[in-house]
């Protein structure tokens, strides 16, 4: 019901769902809890969703799955500070980051052209213990891409080519534009052929 509500803009009225719920003391599940916290950020409404965060305060709710979702939401929405602020939370209250958290804020860097801040995230994402996954590569390589950090492309390529990863659609059209734009060197075109699915090799 709750995630009908949000999928057809009624936020407002989900949120009443919830806040009558806990009133009558029951306690959301986690996946309750997520589905309205990431119903809120997909309606821009970061605020409200970090007003329901701080409602349920140290709850056992309050999982790095949970973070990753507000990390997520005030990135998209522009709100990076607040983003930042959520992920060294994380440290403080000793909640391991997973690899799709350290990926979400990666990419929030990467969208604001913070594309260092970015790779020195990926670089502790290393050091502390979680391995970069294939859509980590993804979108660090995007954000070299977009933020034309393009001296750094080649050697994330062969990074990836050592790990067995591949490029996705996007990362793909992005390199192609890069390469026909004169901004990456064609000699790498090998290497990212090495880097396609097989089921998109026929497209170049």
């Amino acid at each position: 019901m709750i995630q009908g509500l949000f999928q057809v803009g009624r936020c407002g009225d989900a949120r009443k769902v919830f806040d009558e719920m806990h009133g009558k003391g029951q306690m959301p599940d986690q996946l309750t809890y997520g589905i309205i916290l990431e119903g809120l950020c997909n309606n821009h409404q970061i605020e409200e969703a970090l007003s329901l965060f701080h409602l349920m305060g140290d709850s056992k709710l309050n999982t790095d799955v949970v973070y990753t979702i507000l990390i997520d939401g005030a990135s998209k929405c522009g709100k990076l500070d607040i983003a930042k602020a959520l992920f060294h939370d994380l440290s403080v209250k000793f909640i391991k980051p997973s690899a799709r958290t350290f990926t979400v804020m990666i990419s929030g860097f990467c969208g604001e052209g913070l594309v260092i801040d970015a790779k020195q995230l990926f670089l502790k994402m290393e050091e502390s213990g979680c391995s970069p996954n294939n859509v980590t590569y993804n979108v660090l390589l995007q954000g070299y891409l977009r933020n034309k950090y393009f001296d750094d492309v080649e050697m994330l390529l062969h990074d990836m080519d050592g790990r067995g990863y591949f490029l996705d659609v996007s990362t793909m059209s992005l390199l192609i534009d890069s390469i026909a734009a004169g901004s990456v060197d064609t000699t790498m075109f090998k290497l990212i052929r090495k880097l396609v699915p097989k089921e998109l090799i026929a497209s170049l």
